[in-house]
This record gives structure tokens, C-alpha cells and sequence, in this order.
């Protein structure tokens, strides 16, 4: 026997069914399962689907396998919520178009937290890298729970940054939760498990699509109070992000980029037109109202005041904008050998992070 809510998981993975009308069509039949039984008749005398999606929806019921569908639910991690339930997202009940049910892995923060979501371009700069990774990590150490989607690049760093400073975060997905997408995040994504959520619409063992991720970025927007685009390509998913999070009301800020870089033209092109621009973490705590902890800065403090003295020279000539191997050299007068001790030295005590091509930034 199944229940209401097996019928709901059913209609919920037809994702290319219009949710104004999976609602309309739930509002004339009354309960699911009257419409999972209904003929194509009932179905076209209700006036509410288009005639493709008539189809859809038939040739659904053929190739759902209830059985297997909960069986797979039984055997994962994941659990279904509808809308109603005390497990749903309470910020997604404010989208118009509210999905009937979420997957969820991990624990989903139940507090009442912040929610933050940070979005930027897949082909990350050095320069956005960091931007990114500190701001999630100093909004992590004031509380906030930091939302995205674990797409490489600004998706990556924003969870990444977040856990390093012990808050929770939650990554929504373009594909079933159970699907990790891209492979490479494996670590990541198990991460973000143990320190937040994993969240999807789409039913599980779902791959990605590209047609998937628009659903996706709009549930990023709608989870956020604010809406941070680190770096954005003139066409870009993040600004479909940020359009999104605004049409729910909520507030999108744009860290300004190089003007002769591509990756910042869009989020150059949001604060040209009114968006409030990102300098800082301050901006987006006093957007949403919450006051900076003084003691993450008094931690900071207290972490680097026993550096040794060469120890001390190098972190003073390592700032915020990536530095290389090299010019450390020529800047702090040291040898290769000695530069290579003292830079793992500053790692371990969390003072720096390493980028790619040998680059080095300061860590908040």
C-alpha cells in the first residue's frame, strides 16, 4: 500500500512539468494518487496541462517503478520531505514556484542561522579564490550557514571555506543527492555531509543534465537572505542565480572584479546597475543584520603572534592578492630552501594557503 506522499515523489520527479499546473492539477483531483489513477480523459478534461505535458505525465506512470524508487530511498542516506513537513526548507516555502519535495542528505540545519549563498564562475581566478574562500570562511566563524553548489571552482571554495571555519554548509545539486557531481569533489561532497546538507528536487540515482541546473540555482536563491556573485562571466549561470534571488525578494550583492577579465564582466555588470557591491564581510553581516564576532579576529591575533621572526618576515610580504615562490624571494630576502621551510611552517599553522602554480595567499 502506498501513501500520499509515494505518490507526491512520483509527480515531484517531473521536473518538465510546469509547477503551476502540477499544483492546479493537485488542487482538481484532490490527492495524488486520484491523479496517478486517472485516465488520459480526466487528465485532458481538467484544462490544465499542455498537451506535451499530458503525454509526460501518461508515459510516466508506465516507466516509474514505485517499488524501486522506494527501495532505493530505503537504501540510502537520503530522505524525502514535502512540502508541509517539519524536514522541508522553511526558506523554499517562499519561492512561487515551491518544489513538491526535496532529497536531503546529511542533517539540515534546524537553528535559526543565516543562510548565505555564494555563486561564481566554475574557472575560478587566484583572485576570486580567495576572495571567496574568506569570505565563507570569516561568515562560517560569525554563524552563518553558507549555501551553493558544489560545481568546481567558486562552489568548491565557498564549502570548503566555510567548513575550514567550522560552520555548516549546505550544497544543492543539479543531479539525485546520492549522485556526487563533479567526481572529482568525492572528498568534498562527504564533507559537506558531515558538517551540513546535500539538497535536490531530482530523484535519486538522477545524472546531471544541463537542463537541471536552472531548477538548481533557483533553490540556491530562494535559501539565501543574500546572494554573494564572486566572479560571472557577461552569460552566466550565477546571474541566472542572482536574477532569481531577487524576484524572491532577497539581496544580491557582486564582488568587483579585474575590468579586463571576462570572469567579472557579469558580476561587474550587477554592481553598474545598482547591486550592492562586496568589500568586505562586514557588508553582507550588516545587510542581514548580524554583528561581526570580535573574537575571530582576537583568534587570528592569537595565531600569529608566535611566529618566529623569519617566520613573521615572510607572512608580512604575503597579503591577500596571490604571491609566487619567487617573488617571495626577491620581497622577504631569503633562499629558496629556507623560504620552502618557512612556507610549510606558515601552512601548518594555518597563516597561509598554497594555490596552484606555487602561489601563496594570507588565510583569514
Amino acid at each position: 500500500m502506498y501513501t500520499e506522499k509515494n505518490y507526491i515523489m512520483w509527480l515531484n520527479s517531473l521536473i518538465s512539468v510546469n509547477m503551476e499546473h502540477k499544483n492546479s492539477l493537485l488542487e482538481y483531483f484532490g490527492k495524488c494518487e486520484e491523479l496517478w489513477n486517472a485516465d488520459r480523459k480526466d487528465i485532458t478534461d481538467a484544462n490544465i496541462l499542455t498537451k506535451e505535458e499530458i503525454e509526460i505525465l501518461i508515459r510516466s506512470r508506465y516507466r516509474y517503478n514505485m517499488d524501486k524508487e522506494l527501495e532505493k530511498l530505503y537504501h540510502s542516506e537520503a530522505e524525502f520531505f514535502i512540502r508541509g513537513e517539519s524536514g522541508f526548507p522553511l526558506p523554499l516555502t517562499m519561492m512561487e514556484d515551491v518544489p513538491l519535495g526535496v532529497y536531503i542528505i546529511g542533517e539540515y540545519p534546524k537553528d535559526a542561522a543565516p543562510f548565505v549563498s555564494i555563486v561564481g564562475s566554475r574557472r575560478i581566478t587566484d583572485y576570486g579564490a580567495t576572495v571567496c574562500h574568506n569570505m565563507a570562511k570569516e561568515l562560517a566563524e560569525n554563524g552563518i550557514i553558507v549555501v551553493s553548489g558544489m560545481a568546481m571552482g567558486t562552489d568548491a571554495m565557498a564549502h570548503k571555506g566555510c567548513i575550514e571555519g567550522g560552520g555548516k554548509t549546505i550544497a544543492v545539486l543539479g543531479c539525485g543527492a546520492d549522485v556526487c557531481y563533479p567526481a572529482s569533489n568525492t572528498n568534498l561532497y562527504n564533507e559537506i555531509k558531515c558538517n551540513g546538507c546535500i539538497i535536490s528536487e531530482f530523484p535519486l540515482g538522477e545524472r546531471p543534465a544541463a537542463a537541471n541546473f536552472p531548477y538548481r540555482n533557483r533553490l540556491i536563491a530562494a535559501l539565501g537572505l543574500v546572494t554573494v556573485v564572486v566572479e560571472a562571466a557577461d552569460i552566466s549561470g550565477s546571474l541566472i542565480t542572482a536574477n532569481k534571488a531577487l524576484d524572491y525578494g532577497r539581496s544580491v550583492m557582486a564582488v568587483p572584479g579585474n575590468i579586463t577579465s571576462r570572469y567579472s564582466e557579469g558580476s561587474n555588470r550587477l554592481i553598474a546597475e545598482g547591486c550592492k557591491m562586496y568589500t568586505c564581510v562586514q557588508d553582507i553581516l550588516d545587510e542581514i543584520g548580524v554583528k561581526i564576532d570580535k573574537n575571530s579576529l582576537k583568534k587570528l591575533e592569537k595565531d600569529i603572534s608566535p611566529l618566529a621572526p623569519n617566520e613573521k618576515i615572510v607572512y608580512d610580504c604575503i597579503d591577500y592578492e596571490p604571491i609566487t615562490a619567487d617573488e617571495l624571494i626577491a620581497k622577504a630576502g631569503v633562499g629558496s630552501k629556507e623560504l620552502s621551510v618557512i612556507l610549510t611552517l606558515l601552512e601548518l599553522k594555518g597563516c597561509i594557503r598554497r594555490l596552484s602554480g606555487q602561489k601563496f595567499v594570507r588565510n583569514l
